[in-house]
């Protein structure tokens, strides 16, 4: 388990009530009388009420973008995407999947609906939604997103408007366990057959360390990197990555991994490229020293052309 999860029950929103989560009546917390009831926009152009027509009696997911961001959001979004499509049928008849814009000035119905299509977001159950600035900061206050937008966390917030059920979770760590938490907290019928009673009693493997190395890589790529990229299957948000250090070299691959944003910005040539070609910019993932050439000599061990 990652360090992200074990510290979810810490990430319990600050507004739950000394005497537990409540439920969702109309007279407590996390009900009617806590949810402002104002006026949101799809990215379809259709008024919806934020409580009465997103909250009441279903189960969400909600985060907060604005379509401007370089850093935290295209990470989100296209994190949420893997989300979306690792829970199925599910999105749009169990669980809905909310993410407003914080830059409702700029973000417009139509700005909201090209970005959801650059992405590739389709199917039911997934609004993107713009409003006044005066209704997205009643809304985003009582969901406990009162930063500045370029300093929002990159968070998720389950919802369970049936039985007034919150938290929240980072979009940052492993995307299993992401959706195993997801599951686990909004679909009642998540888990089939008999539960694991005691996790002291789950089997134990020891790996060798060069097996725990591998694994370790494996698991950063597909967290950071596999969300947007794909390993020889083709291009999808960003470019295949099948030969990449073959192509770009260990000392790009490095310098890209740690400041894509400063690479566009003093022009270099390929960086500039790759954001003319796709349709997604490459955001600063914000890794660590070790994550870096974990990356790295992950590409150079399994990014070869055959």
């Amino acid at each position: 388990m990652t360090k992200s999860f074990v510290t979810v029950a810490l990430l319990l929103l600050a507004l739950v009530p000394r005497g537990g989560i409540s439920a969702a009546q109309d007279n407590q917390p996390w009900g009617a009388s806590y949810f402002p009831n104002v006026p949101l926009v799809t990215q379809d152009g259709k008024t919806v009420r934020f409580y009465d027509d997103l909250i009441k009696d279903k189960r969400v997911l909600v985060n907060f973008i604005f379509t401007r961001c370089t850093d935290i959001c295209p990470l989100a979004t296209a994190k949420l995407l893997q989300v979306q499509k690792l829970l199925g049928p599910r999105v749009g008849r169990d669980i809905f999947i909310y993410s407003i814009t914080l830059d409702p000035e700029f973000d417009t119905p139509e700005t909201l609906k090209t970005y959801a299509a650059r992405y590739g977001v389709s199917g039911p159950g997934w609004l993107f939604l713009t409003g006044s600035r005066k209704d997205i900061d009643a809304v985003r206050f009582k969901l406990g997103e009162r930063r500045d937008k370029t300093e929002h966390p990159n968070i998720v917030r389950l919802g369970n408007g049936v039985n007034g059920q919150w938290m929240r979770l980072p979009l940052s760590g492993d995307l299993n366990l992401l959706v195993s938490e997801i599951g686990k907290t909004l679909d009642p019928n998540w888990y089939a057959g008999k539960p694991v009673k005691n996790f002291a009693e789950a089997p134990r493997r020891e790996y060798p360390e060069e097996a725990q190395v591998l694994l370790r890589e494996q698991a950063l790529f597909r967290d950071r990197c596999a969300i947007c990229h794909t390993m020889g299957n083709g291009d999808y948000l960003g470019p295949d990555l099948k030969g990449v250090a073959a192509r770009r070299g260990r000392a790009w691959l490095t310098r890209y991994l740690v400041e894509p944003d400063k690479m566009r910005v003093n022009k270099d040539p390929i960086a500039l490229e790759l954001a003319k070609r796709y349709k997604v910019l490459m955001p600063n993932l914000q890794l660590t020293q070790a994550e870096v050439l974990d990356l790295v000599d992950y590409l150079e061990a399994h990014g070869k052309k055959p």
